[in-house]
């Protein structure tokens, strides 16, 4: 009898290590195998980026992502003659900062105030189509397009407005009705999101930006908002047109008729740039926004896209001549002396698991956004690299149907041996459980259970026989 139990004792634990084996070497292989069933989704409206209020160690600061604190002692030491009192660049994608002067000075952000009042309009308002009607309106000095009560417009129309010819009726009818009423509530919106994303130098006291000394602002925060704003696609697609028209009203019988005040996207003028006379109009500008007052100076928010990279410019405190100078030098410096290298790129990233008992049959994820590394074209300059980088994957227990957009995991980037980043992984498609759902893991202890139990059968059937066998050998040699 001992020696029965014996054998089911060694027969289980022989099973059981089968199982941890098969158990890991199943994780090691399937989180790694690539899905050839997955379509890339091209209807995404929003970009992903993320920007973080944590401090990063000093030395990590330039290179690692979402993170523009303490700029003055950790941005780039390439030397220009900027004009600006102050001036930001950093690269969209990572946040790395790029160049700084003053970037933590207190200035008057004049109307690239209103770059923030479009995108928390954006962030509030579901229907862009919805009507506004213009009443009781108040008189507002500086740039306007005349708004006339009676006069019927879209929130889509007031905010190509707003941004293209820089319209501060505009500002006030679009603050006024998201704030349900209350300009002073949209305002209150206006500063939480700006805190929100670590602008902590900032206050804005009004929706377009005329003078007011309690609306001030850096610009290092202007340019952290503008990397926000842009990654909206309908601000994007605002901030980049040329021009716009507004039919004939009843009330105001005039065709409305804007060019963009950014001269990077509209002017037939040429400047001087590095000895050589070159058109104002900028091929790789995209946006964003312009600003002027006696107080502000000069003001003007860039953005520009070449080869797959976009940089954010912020120049304050410039003149007429000085602000697209300084723009433009350093746009340029951004893009030509740097580049972008992926450590988790989501659209090469689908990965796939069985999930056993499921009409689908298999998960299908991938990682909610990029993650990227900002390097110098200068190696020598570039004291961390790809591969100071490792990446772990960590898939949820699936125990549970499971619906396309869920969280199902998380991605934890290292540098060395210090997370750095954890990027959720998202999943792709829905998964529905037959007899509901068995996680892989699960399964394999069922099989491991599985076996043990068959092998204790066999065990007893086989002692069973060989007991019967006895009896017939005693029977026969009576």
């Amino acid at each position: 009898m001992k020696k029965f139990f014996s054998t089911i004792l060694i027969s289980t634990l022989i099973a059981t290590s089968t199982f941890n084996v098969t158990k890991n070497n199943l994780y090691a292989v399937e989180n790694n195998k690539p899905s050839t069933n997955i379509q890339n989704n091209t209807n995404e409206t929003n970009e992903q980026i993320v920007v973080s209020k944590n401090t990063q160690d000093d030395s990590l600061q330039q290179i690692l992502t979402d993170d523009t604190s303490n700029v003055e002692s950790n941005s780039d030491t390439a030397s220009f003659d900027i004009v600006a009192t102050s001036a930001f660049l950093i690269d969209y994608n990572t946040g790395r900062v790029l160049y700084a002067k003053n970037a933590d000075k207190k200035i008057y952000p004049a109307s690239t105030t209103k770059m923030w009042t479009a995108y928390n309009v954006l962030k509030n308002v579901k229907d862009l189509d919805t009507v506004i009607k213009i009443e009781d309106l108040p008189a507002i000095d500086g740039s306007s397009m005349y708004l006339t009560n009676g006069e019927q417009f879209t929130i889509k129309q007031l905010l190509q407005a707003l941004l293209i010819h820089s319209s501060n009726d505009a500002a006030f009818v679009l603050a006024r009705y998201v704030g349900g009423g209350d300009v002073t509530k949209f305002i209150d919106m206006m500063n939480a999101e700006a805190k929100s994303i670590g602008c902590s130098n900032t206050h804005f006291n009004n929706p377009h930006g005329l003078p007011d000394e309690n609306h001030y602002t850096t610009a290092h925060d202007m340019a952290l908002m503008a990397r926000v704003a842009m990654s909206n696609s309908i601000f994007r697609e605002i901030v980049k047109t040329e021009f716009i028209s507004f039919a004939a009203t009843k009330e105001y019988p005039y065709v409305r008729y804007f060019a963009n005040t950014n001269k990077f996207l509209s002017s037939k003028e040429t400047m001087n740039y590095k000895g050589k006379q070159v058109p104002m109009k900028y091929g790789i500008v995209d946006g964003i926004k312009t600003g002027y007052t006696d107080a502000a100076g000069k003001c003007l928010l860039t953005s520009a896209t070449k080869d797959n990279r976009r940089v954010i410019c912020a120049v304050f405190q410039s003149t007429n001549e000085g602000v697209y100078l300084d723009s433009r030098t350093l746009l340029d410096y951004g893009l030509d002396n740097y580049y972008n290298e992926y450590i988790v790129n989501s659209k090469d990233s689908f990965k796939s698991e069985p999930i056993y008992f499921s009409q689908e049959k298999e998960l299908l994820y991938k990682p909610e956004n990029n993650y990227y590394l900002t390097l110098d074209n200068n190696e020598q300059k570039n004291y961390i690299t790809k591969d100071n980088f490792s990446v772990k994957t960590h898939l949820n227990v699936i125990n549970k149907d499971i619906k396309k957009g869920d969280v199902v995991g998380h991605i934890n980037v290292y540098l060395d041996d210090k997370e750095v980043k954890k990027i959720n992984l998202i999943a792709q498609n829905n998964v529905t459980g037959i007899f509901g759902i068995i996680p892989s893991q699960k399964l394999i202890i069922i099989s491991g259970l599985s076996i043990v139990s068959l092998l204790v059968l066999i065990i007893v059937l086989f002692k069973i026989r060989a007991n019967s066998r006895k009896k017939d050998v005693f029977v026969d040699n009576k």
